[in-house]
């Protein structure tokens, strides 16, 4: 692990509220001057502060990868995905709405029980669950946030301190902000470089650093583009490692990659007996794991599907 990426371990693991991005924002752009790389902040206003941090031509590029650098509140209870497992996906989002509209009932049903009017026991209910929901999003940050997402941030900081120079001008890195709110800074993003975004891939990594299941789910575009896909599939062979090559279709994971026409998304999952490959743990004080062994598969992954077949 490079020096920058030790210093974001220890230090800059919670990058929630303005001060917080700010410093690791200047943090990244100090350091990776010193090694040539140069990020830029794309700035936009809105109902929140959005900060993307790009480094690279995106109009040249022939590979744009990504990752979120923002983290989310502390849950007291993980974030469960099932990318290949629709029914427990499905299940867990339903429990999820239960335990937000159950809280909201009772507050509501107690209001009328105590002689409100119906109207005022309905605005009761609703303020309970706008509180709840905000609690989720905005509430205190979590101090834990390994896998997701500094595990993509120090994926490919790393990936980019290892690349060649030459092979630098292949791609385009974006440091993407406020996923946790929404995909909001992937979706800015988008929406500013729609036409250059078009035809070319977008790499997300999002929760990279724990287990050795890695889920590369691609959209139509992406595998339809036949030698783009088949040196997608040889960059991450077999081994000590399971790459699992989807259509994004088959896999719910909701993340940066979604909207963009030609996308691929990378998590790595930990298999489950009944479950199949899962990710848990995150948006909890019990994420903290980043296996650096992830990160060296998956850097050396980009750098071989990155490199010019020519050379």
């Amino acid at each position: 692990m490079t020096p920058l990426c030790e210093a974001i371990v220890r230090d800059y693991q919670v990058r929630k509220g303005r001060a917080r991005k700010a410093a690791f924002r200047a943090l990244v752009k100090s350091e990776m001057r010193k090694e040539g790389v140069l990020f830029r902040e794309e700035r936009a206003k809105g109902l929140v502060e959005n900060v993307n941090l790009v480094c690279g031509n995106l109009a040249k590029a022939e590979y744009v990868l990504g990752a979120h650098y923002d983290t989310c509140a502390a849950l007291p209870f993980p974030n469960l995905v099932a990318p290949l497992n629709w029914p427990l996906s499905i299940l867990f989002q339903l429990c999820l709405a239960a335990m937000l509209i159950l809280p909201c009932a009772l507050c509501a049903a107690l209001a009328r029980r105590l002689g409100a009017p119906v109207g005022l026991a309905a605005a009761l209910g609703a303020a309970c669950a706008v509180f709840l929901s905000a609690l989720m999003i905005a509430g205190k940050a979590n101090r834990h946030t390994l896998n997701d997402n500094t595990s993509g941030v120090v994926a490919l900081l790393t990936l980019l301190s290892r690349m060649p120079r030459e092979q630098r001008g292949r791609v385009a890195v974006v440091l993407f902000d406020n996923e946790e709110l929404g995909l909001i800074g992937s979706t800015l993003f988008r929406r500013r470089h729609a036409r250059v975004m078009e035809d070319k891939p977008l790499i997300n990594l999002d929760c990279v650093g724990e287990g050795k299941t890695l889920l590369l789910a691609a959209s139509r575009a992406y595998r339809a583009d036949e030698s783009l896909w088949a040196r997608t599939r040889a960059a991450f062979p077999g081994g000590d490692y399971e790459p699992v090559l989807v259509p994004a279709a088959r896999a719910f994971y909701p993340s940066d990659q979604m909207g963009f026409k030609k996308s691929l998304a990378m998590a790595s999952l930990r298999r489950r007996r009944f479950f199949g490959p899962v990710l848990g743990r995150i948006h909890t004080r019990r994420d903290t794991v980043l296996d650096e062994k992830n990160i060296e598969y998956i850097v050396e992954g980009l750098l071989k599907l990155t490199e010019d077949e020519n050379e």
